[in-house]
């Protein structure tokens, strides 16, 4: 009864509950004119009982459907003040694509109203039309004139699209289910996120890293000769002292070159311009010639190189060799550098079972990485802080190069480590082409 009490105070100054009031008073008039006009006693009472009964279980009905409509008006208010208080575009849609909601971004990036937007349901067929085709392609993405990127194909989905027309317009489109708490959908939520600025950035980055390689390249090249001339002692003989610094020259270009030859990959990479060969390719093969290549610095730094060979037989795969080789020389060189005074760095080549893939790994007995830089060792320009404190040289582009090629051929590279303890680096690769991604 209390619970009633209140509801009605709740309740009482709505318009809806105006109409439950005022028959209440037409009751209470009928219950006059019943002890007015009724004989005998026992039917006028029976009468205004039935009358109030009649009258109260009408207030539960009423006030149980004020107090449901009042929690719906709550809810959507607060869906409402959530999606204006969003910064980004966003509109939410029912199953039918009839527009629900749409927050005041949206209406100013597609020049369309709440008014005109709002119970409109949109239709693939309206992706030519001069005033709903911006939005139709935003709602169904796949009619977009260019889509880069589907970067998830779970809910919440996401897609980069291009658009040209009205303008320039780089777009990363957000999706993401209604449910209820039984899970039923009752709609989709659209937000999205305007890349252009950002992308003009990148572009300008990538641009300038180019160009900045490209015009390094040259003159590194011409003095890494120059140094040869003086090595083979072409103009007179040298001293120890002068054949050392000569010596260090050459490491020095030598190892700038690389970088540059990183930057131009990185830069290639992100263009889509990063070509691949594909084509049976001996992997054990490409192991020995990299450990040859480095034997003589990790002899200099006192590292004993080890291929483990595979105790079963690897017939030649599909696979760019040349970038695989890539792959495996920055995971040696990386061995070598971050290992420890006779340390060892060691290849193998396993099997997976029971899939078309086998694992390529190199250890080493090296200095770690810690756990709050592995989620961020494969990103571009990211050096882990033990890497920076053994050698300064080296811009972070080895893993984020080897990482992208390695899932251009439809495998996957991970690390694990621990510090003071060494590190593992593996990746797999298909020995079945029908696993490499078609581009």
């Amino acid at each position: 009864m209390d619970n009633f009490i209140n509801k009605i105070k709740k309740h009482f100054l709505s318009s809806l509950f105006f109409p439950f009031l005022t028959f209440g008073l037409i009751l209470a008039v009928q219950v006059v004119f019943n002890f007015l006009f009724f004989e005998p006693l026992g039917l006028k009472i029976a009468l205004s009982a039935i009358l109030l009964i009649y009258w109260i279980i009408i207030g539960f009905i009423l006030l149980s459907l004020l107090e449901t409509a009042s929690r719906f008006d709550l809810e959507r208010n607060q869906i409402n003040a959530m999606i204006r208080s969003i910064n980004d575009p966003a509109i939410s849609y029912a199953n039918d694509f009839e527009i629900i909601l749409v927050n005041p971004a949206m209406e100013k990036f597609i020049n369309l109203s709440k008014k005109e937007l709002v119970g409109k349901r949109i239709r693939p067929e309206l992706s030519n039309d001069s005033r709903f085709g911006f939005l139709t392609k935003i709602i169904f993405p796949s009619l977009a004139p260019v889509i880069l990127e589907r970067l998830s194909e779970e809910y919440p989905q996401k897609i980069k699209v291009k658009f040209h027309q009205p303008k320039e317009l780089t777009l990363e489109i957000i999706t993401t289910k209604v449910v209820d708490e039984r899970g039923k959908t009752y709609g989709f939520l659209k937000i999205v996120h305007d890349l252009t600025k950002e992308e003009v950035l990148k572009q300008g980055q990538k641009d300038f890293i180019t160009v900045a390689a490209h015009q390094l390249r040259t003159p590194l090249s011409g003095l890494s000769w120059v140094l040869e001339i003086f090595s083979k002692e072409e103009i007179g003989p040298l001293n120890e002292q002068q054949e050392k610094l000569i010596e260090d020259g050459k490491n020095a270009i030598k190892e700038s070159l690389k970088t540059v030859e990183d930057l131009l990959n990185a830069a290639q990479i992100e263009e889509g311009k990063f070509g691949f060969q594909f084509g049976l390719t001996d992997l054990s093969q490409l192991i020995e010639e990299a450990l040859i290549k480095f034997e003589p610095t990790a002899q200099k730094n006192n590292i004993k190189l080890i291929f483990y060979r595979p105790d079963f037989f690897l017939a030649p795969f599909v696979m760019d060799p040349l970038r695989i080789k890539l792959v495996i020389e920055i995971l040696i060189d990386n061995a070598i550098k971050y290992n420890v005074k006779n340390g060892e760095a060691a290849v193998t080549i396993e099997r997976i079972p029971k899939q078309p893939f086998i694992r390529i790994s190199v250890k080493d007995t090296g200095v770690g990485i810690s756990p709050n830089d592995m989620q961020k060792l494969f990103t571009k320009f990211f050096r882990a802080e033990i890497a920076l404190k053994e050698r300064t040289s080296g811009i972070g582009l080895g893993l984020y190069l080897a990482k992208n090629i390695v899932e251009r051929h439809g495998g996957k590279i991970w690390a694990e480590s621990v510090v003071g303890r060494g590190s593992l680096f593996s990746f797999t690769l298909p020995i079945d082409s029908s696993y490499i991604p078609s581009r």
